[in-house]
């Protein structure tokens, strides 16, 4: 009994270390075997549904910048703003990565579920009209729907994740100014329903809050957890927790 038991544990180990061996040769050679297949998809779709001037030194795809998702990292990322704003940089950061679905990879249309943004500077601006320069994306359902099908890419956010980055939210239509220095952040939910809940979890070294110029919050550490539902339709949001 004791051989007959030594053997199964042998085989059972023999069995999990090729299994091992084989998701990490997968790891390795996936990226390898098909670096345009995924890479290529993702650079059209982007450079089609992004309306302002994106730029990036060099993409990189694999999966050990974010273990264990495969992404399409864009590295020395800077992104335009939209009008009034489109001569000012809303985003610039050292990498974006794109996080693919693995049971999507052979599929026609390849699906992004993740986002990633490290060593960013994110610059949040609305005029007086309330004209904001964020509005990048192409919303456009004709545009849109003839987009997903000619680069076989779709857009299904369930995480972002930010990581060391300064934001500056300066909105002159309210008027109020945020800056967040040493921003992490990690939000996660189904963000392509337009009604959605938020979990989220923020780390702010240093929080700056000013409100018709009036100084109310200076270099203040902030931590918090939310869930926050949001209504993408009649942008109402509500703070459940």
């Amino acid at each position: 009994m004791k051989l007959t038991a030594k053997k199964i544990f042998f085989k059972v180990l023999k069995i999990g270390g090729i299994t091992i061996l084989s998701l990490l040769a997968l790891m390795f050679l996936l990226p390898i075997l098909f670096p345009d297949f995924v890479a290529k998809k993702i650079k059209v779709w982007a450079n089609e549904v992004i309306v302002t001037d994106l730029n990036f030194s060099k993409a990189r795809l694999s999966f050990f910048n974010h273990f264990p998702s495969l992404t399409l990292t864009l590295y020395d990322v800077s992104i335009k703003g939209s009008a009034p704003f489109e001569k000012d940089t809303l985003i610039k950061a050292s990498e974006i990565s794109l996080g693919v679905a693995l049971n999507t990879i052979f599929s026609e249309k390849i699906r992004i579920d993740e986002i990633y943004l490290t060593d960013g500077n994110i610059n949040i601006k609305v005029d007086k009209n309330g004209k904001p320069n964020y509005n990048v994306y192409r919303t456009d359902p004709a545009k849109t729907s003839t987009t997903a099908d000619s680069t076989g890419t779709q857009l299904k956010i369930e995480l972002i994740q930010i990581e060391h980055s300064d934001i500056v939210y300066d909105d002159h239509s309210v008027p109020m100014l945020i800056t967040a220095d040493e921003l992490n952040y990690s939000g996660k939910g189904d963000l392509s329903k337009s009604i959605f809940d938020l979990y989220s979890d923020v780390e702010v070294d240093s929080f700056d809050l000013d409100y018709d110029g009036m100084h109310y919050i200076g270099s203040k550490r902030l931590e918090a957890q939310l869930i926050t539902k949001i209504n993408t339709n009649s942008l109402a949001f509500m703070f459940e927790k």
